[in-house]
């Protein structure tokens, strides 16, 4: 008897620069303040949550802080969904936590001064 067996359906995956591609287009959007390029980068449940207006507030909180970014490390540490990098800015060197979904699109970004903090000034995440 000869038994078939079909193969399971692998999850999608991204590709390993995946994440680093995408800070590299959530870095020109930054730099360009162009809240609707950032709202684009977002996963569609972010996207509901964080409407165009919102980002806008949202990015000059984060100027505030960081003023201008030069640019972002590559990830120091992480994998295929997620980096934690250098964010190399006019007066300081920050951190940033950049998690994307199966579909390289954001569902949590932070750039801080401290990352043990419960209340981050740039971020846009799911509460």
């Amino acid at each position: 008897m000869i038994v078939a067996v079909l193969p399971v359906p692998a999850m999608s995956e991204v590709g390993p620069h995946a994440v680093i591609n995408v800070s590299q287009d959530l870095l020109r959007a930054y730099k360009a303040e162009d809240a609707s390029a950032l709202h684009g980068l977002l996963a569609p449940a972010l996207q509901a949550e964080y409407p165009v207006e919102r980002l806008r507030v949202i990015l000059t909180r984060c100027r505030a802080l960081t003023h201008e970014i030069d640019r972002f490390s590559i990830p120091s540490w992480g994998a295929r969904h997620y980096g934690f990098f250098g964010v190399y800015a006019e007066i300081s060197v920050f951190e940033m936590i950049l998690e994307i979904d199966e579909n390289e699109k954001i569902v949590h970004w932070v750039i801080t001064d401290d990352v043990t903090s419960s209340n981050q000034q740039c971020i846009v995440s799911r509460v």
